[in-house]
């Protein structure tokens, strides 16, 4: 038995180099990485796109597929005057993944825009292994800036994962950790009518988180289960307002630049 384990494993690593030597018969080294050499239609793109690099430089953005934030593009204008000022055009291409051909005898995968891939690294050649990285990141923080006294709607807008309620510790426990700290503290007034059901409040609020952490535009719409509690109104809203005042905030940050923001949150019990 241990023979044939020996056999079967001595078996499979020839058969690993086997496929190895394929692979190096096969491949080729270009500026956008190893290809296939039957993948002629990207041979024919990296030449194609050097021969035009000559006469016209062009930044590709590469957009994925599926879902795209409403804002993905906000920073565009402000990257094609920066381009512009270096000669340089701006164009996006949709990001396609490498699919796979087979012949009589093996797969192999073939490339997806190689034209445009190309150009961008012919950029970075020129300009430097970072240069679309930065000039991308210059501009996002002078769109950011261009409207730095206009609020984000929170978390739409900001670095992903930020936080403005810091003693949470995680994004997705923010709303928790608040309405924890609230009720904490919170009394209900005199008299007020409490269900066993619970939800004898329902408070929407809806506040701005300033970039220097201070809050301003508090309001609160408070709904009660019970009609006979609207008395009550002012107390807990007040209540809510004075929390909200005295807690412990952090401004949010858009491309690592502090900003204002709205944030929205609702309390009840």
């Amino acid at each position: 038995m241990k023979k044939l384990f020996t056999f079967l494993f001595i078996i499979q690593i020839l058969f690993l180099k086997a496929q190895e030597k394929n692979l190096d018969k096969n491949s080729v080294q270009t500026i956008i990485g190893v290809i296939d050499k039957r993948d002629t239609n990207c041979l024919t793109e990296i030449k194609r796109a050097k021969i035009d690099f000559k006469t016209q430089e062009v930044l590709y953005e590469f957009i994925p597929e599926g879902y795209l934030d409403s804002d993905y593009n906000r920073h565009y204008p402000k990257l094609i005057l920066l381009l512009k000022e270096k000669g340089i055009n701006f164009s996006e291409s949709r990001d396609i993944g490498p699919y796979w051909i087979s012949d009589n005898e093996t797969t192999y995968s073939l490339i997806s825009n190689c034209y445009c891939k190309t150009s961008n690294e012919l950029l970075k050649e020129k300009y430097g292994q970072n240069f679309i990285k930065n000039i991308t990141k210059t501009a996002d923080s002078l769109y950011v800036m261009s409207r730095i006294e206009i609020p984000f709607e929170y978390p739409y807008g900001v670095d992903n994962y930020c936080l403005i309620y810091p003693k949470a510790g995680d994004f997705l426990e923010q709303k928790i950790e608040i309405q924890k700290d609230f009720f904490s503290s919170f009394e209900f007034p005199k008299k007020f009518i409490q269900s066993n059901e619970k939800r004898d409040f329902y408070a929407k609020t809806k506040f701005t988180i300033n970039k220097d952490n201070s809050i301003s535009n508090i309001t609160v719409k408070v709904e009660f289960k019970d009609q006979k509690n609207e008395k009550f109104y002012s107390l807990i809203a007040d209540q809510i307002t004075a929390f909200i005042k005295h807690a412990n905030w952090t401004a949010a940050v858009s491309n690592g630049i502090k900003v204002n923001s709205n944030f929205e949150i609702n309390f009840h019990n």
